[in-house]
């Protein structure tokens, strides 16, 4: 009897360290300058000395690389700020929120946010937005109640039903 409790104990302790290896091994990464999941990895760079910079998507399992340059907001060395895998408007979609240092002379800014989304399969770029990612309604902004729609953040996100090859584009709400 007590040889089982000793192999129970021992089973239910190896299978308690195994999970949380796995915890370890899916949780995502952010760091100064990329984002790594278990099958991605997103680098920024800065590409000149003014303001732009590249974002470099590499899928880990099949080895497919794309990279977008853009034009910074104020700085050539953005970083990660927020990061989703999501599902908009019938596409996978990769979000990736971006801060760049504020270099002004306005001290009530010390950063600018900038939401890119990405196709997820091909790592083709759909859009961009001003604002982080909890700035953005994510769903189809017709799938709203009209009297939902003040509640909503400023950004929405409207389907194109697959115009010019884009699933979806951000649209900010009217200000009164």
């Amino acid at each position: 009897m007590m040889l089982r409790l000793v192999i129970g104990l021992v089973a239910s302790m190896s299978s308690i360290g195994s999970a949380s290896a796995q915890e370890v091994i899916y949780r995502n990464t952010l760091s100064e300058q990329s984002v790594e999941t278990r099958t991605l990895s997103i680098q920024l760079e800065s590409v000149d000395e003014d303001v732009r910079f590249a974002v470099t998507l590499r899928n880990k399992e099949t080895g497919v690389v794309e990279r977008h340059e853009f034009d910074g907001e104020g700085a050539s060395d953005p970083s990660p700020f927020q990061f989703e895998e999501s599902y908009l408007c019938g596409t996978p979609v990769i979000l990736l929120t971006v801060q760049y240092p504020w270099r002004h002379a306005l001290p009530e800014f010390v950063r600018v946010l900038d939401t890119f989304a990405f196709r997820r399969t091909d790592f083709a770029f759909i859009d961009v937005a001003f604002g982080p990612l909890t700035d953005i309604a994510l769903a189809d902004d017709s799938a709203y109640d009209p009297e939902d729609l003040e509640m909503l953040p400023p950004i929405r996100v409207h389907c194109l039903n697959g115009q010019d090859g884009k699933p979806f584009e951000f649209s900010e709400k009217a200000t009164k």
